[in-house]
């Protein structure tokens, strides 16, 4: 059989995407069974898993979706209905293909523990009308394999294990598009003579020759595994596809030592060609009428995150070196040069946009996790939830994607365990039954902004400040006067939580830390608002990427510090005068509002005049509020590549990293968040 290593990852990225779109239809139909366009849509996405399953010889997981396809064409030709207990019977296949897929990740083949076959015979019966609790499912989870014995396969070869029409059924996309390439299919039949040994050795012999002639094999009766342990008696049959004639075929195998016989026919699929290209096209026209946005399947090119990580390093230095360029003929005054500089900078920008723009996923990636999981925990929960997702397309970096889950994760289940109440409750409190959760993302500037919403019960700022106070982590005397969100960030302490009963997903005092110093890793911060009984909001701010970014170049004591434009708000000189004290902090008022005033000298320990008579202020976004950032010159805005510090400076919180400038000096770049947080 032809080597399918090449296509696995192409597979498994593609399958998640299908098992993504099945996933949104079912979530779907649960609010109308009777929506048969999203019938149509989890059809045609197990119908295409199906096939790629079967082409990649995955039986199980070819099966499965097979068996799926089949009830839910019953319910298109209107002879079955859907009812909250079948929905529930496609909830729990979609979970086995996700364990398979898993598997075959992991192992490299898609037997799972689970009792796939109890499943699968189940929707052979739903298929028909029969009634199935769905009581079922949890009875068989609870069943395990006695020793020795395996639930999901049975010894045998595939003509056993598989009904007569099903090779047939799992090779259609496969022969469709070999004919779509005009590329004749054949079956081919192989008997060996009587007595032969090594048969499996004889049947390599086979593959080896078929593939040297260009005809790759897709579909094996008894399967490659079967093959290869010989539990097969004399005959094997191939499906195989190539552009090679059959006389050929014939000569070739016939060639092969201790083959008794070879028969060679072409494969046909007219009719069915004919059918499925009908089928197809209704399908895509029905999608482009409908919803583009989130049914459509990416046309990508898949590229080795390596090979990104690489063009960006790249690209990095290819910045440095222009800005040296730019440094150097400033320094030496060269102006023939200028037109060329200018073009190589324009051509270096252009160039930096379209690697950014590579890097960047859409977030959808990241919420279409979400749904399913918001299902599962408010049917665990016993409470109603109306999820909402607003900016699935917003971009952002792919480092981002693959971190910002997690978190995201326990906001959600903190906004519906801890947030939203009982639908008695709600009632009670004059509120609609349904609570609301919300996920929105959008871009700000150079910021994606994330934000988790519920319309709950809302924190007690009072039962916060009171369990603040009971740690010792702030005086009664400081607690006076003390804004909400200085309140609310107690919050992210390890260890805080006012819940008074521990639940199997909250109270324990642990979740909300990870969250913040997770989205702080990223450079990014995070913030609450809340009002108490009205809901919650939790905001993450992230720059668009953490790779290249541009920065505010300033100095302080003749040393220079890069503050990332992202947070920065404005710039402004002050005079000595302009600065005022409130409860023992100096702050500036610039147009009503009051911001407290940070000296970076102080803060870095060095000797400098305490309060020049002028000074420059960077005025910076933390949160909810802004704070003044006092330096010595501002030097001006540059594209800075941050360089890691390393494990050495890895205590070191109030830099996030360094850059090289066009001279060849490093700048710091400073960690704003932490520069805040230590003098709070």
């Amino acid at each position: 059989m032809g080597d399918f290593g090449e296509y696995l990852g192409v597979f498994i990225d593609e399958s998640k995407e299908y098992i993504q779109l099945l996933n949104e239809s079912l979530l779907e139909l649960e609010k109308n069974t009777s929506d048969m366009e999203q019938v149509n849509k989890a059809f045609r996405a197990l119908h295409t898993l199906k096939g790629m399953a079967g082409t990649m010889g995955f039986e199980n997981l070819a099966k499965l979706c097979h068996r799926m396809e089949n009830y839910l064409d019953a319910v298109r030709s209107a002879k079955v209905r859907i009812t909250s207990n079948e929905l529930d019977f496609l909830f729990a296949g979609l979970d086995l293909i996700e364990k398979m897929l898993q598997n075959i990740v992991n192992v490299g083949n898609d037997e799972i523990t689970e009792d796939v076959r109890g499943l699968t015979e189940i929707f052979e019966r739903i298929a028909t009308g029969e009634k199935v609790s769905s009581q079922v499912i949890k009875e068989k989870e609870v069943e395990q394999p006695r020793a020795g014995q395996t639930s999901t396969t049975v010894q045998g070869t595939a003509s056993q294990l598989l009904p007569d029409n099903f090779a047939e059924e799992v090779l259609k996309d496969v022969l469709l598009e070999a004919k779509k390439r005009n590329v004749p299919a054949y079956h081919i039949v192989v008997n060996l003579q009587e007595g032969t040994q090594l048969k499996s050795a004889r049947m390599y012999m086979v593959f080896h020759t078929l593939e040297e002639i260009g005809v790759e094999v897709v579909k094996t009766v008894p399967s490659v595994e079967d093959i290869e342990n010989e539990k097969f008696d004399l005959t094997v049959e191939l499906i195989g596809i190539g552009n090679v004639p059959a006389e050929k075929i014939y000569e070739k195998i016939m060639g092969i030592s201790e083959i008794k016989s070879v028969h060679v026919k072409s494969v046909s699929v007219e009719a069915e060609a004919r059918k499925e290209e009908k089928e197809e096209e209704s399908a895509q026209q029905q999608v482009k009428k409908t919803e583009e946005k989130r049914s459509k399947i990416t046309q990508t090119v898949r590229v080795d995150i390596e090979k990104l990580d690489n063009l960006m390093n790249l690209m990095g230095e290819l910045v440095i070196a222009r800005s040296r360029i730019v440094d150097i003929l400033k320094k030496y005054n060269i102006k023939e040069v200028d037109e060329s500089l200018a073009q190589l900078s324009r051509i270096t920008l252009d160039l930096q946009n379209v690697v950014m723009k590579v890097r960047m996923v859409p977030i959808e990636f990241v919420f279409n996790r979400f749904p399913r999981m918001v299902r599962d925990l408010a049917r665990n929960l016993g409470k109603e939830i109306n999820f909402v997702m607003e900016g699935e397309e917003t971009e952002l970096d792919r480092t981002f994607v693959e971190v910002i889950g997690d978190p995201l994760v326990h906001l959600i289940r903190n906004a519906i365990d801890h947030g939203i109440e009982t639908k008695e409750e709600r009632i009670a409190l004059g509120k609609p039954p349904i609570g609301t959760v919300k996920l929105s993302a959008r871009h700000e500037g150079n910021n994606v902004v994330i934000e988790v919403e519920d319309d709950g019960r809302g924190m007690d700022r009072e039962k916060i400040l009171r369990k603040a106070i009971e740690k010792g982590l702030i005086t009664e005397e400081k607690a006076q006067g003390l804004p909400d969100e200085r309140i609310f960030d107690f919050i992210f302490l390890p260890g805080f939580s006012t819940k008074e009963q521990v639940s199997e997903l909250s109270g324990r005092g642990v979740g909300m830390d990870v969250v913040k110093n997770t989205i702080e890793s990223l450079n990014g911060t995070v913030s609450i608002e809340s009002k108490l009984g009205k809901g919650t909001k939790v905001t993450i701010r992230l720059p668009l990427t953490l790779a290249i970014i541009q920065a505010l170049l300033v100095k302080v004591n003749n040393f220079v510090y890069a503050i990332p434009i992202s947070i920065i708000d404005s710039t402004l000189i002050i005079t000595a005068e302009e600065i005022k004290v409130v409860q023992n902090e100096e702050v500036i008022v610039i147009r009503g509002e009051v911001i407290p005033l940070i000296k970076l000298w102080e803060i870095f320990g060095m000797e400098h005049e305490k309060t020049p008579a002028e000074m420059n202020v960077v005025v910076v976004r933390y949160g909810t509020r802004k704070y003044g950032l006092a330096v010595d010159t501002l030097i001006g805005q540059e594209d800075i590549v941050i360089k890691s510090l390393g494990k050495v400076f890895s205590d070191v919180k109030i830099f996030s990293g360094g850059a090289t400038l066009g001279d060849g000096s490093i700048a710091l770049i400073l960690d704003v968040t932490n520069i805040i947080e230590s003098v709070r």
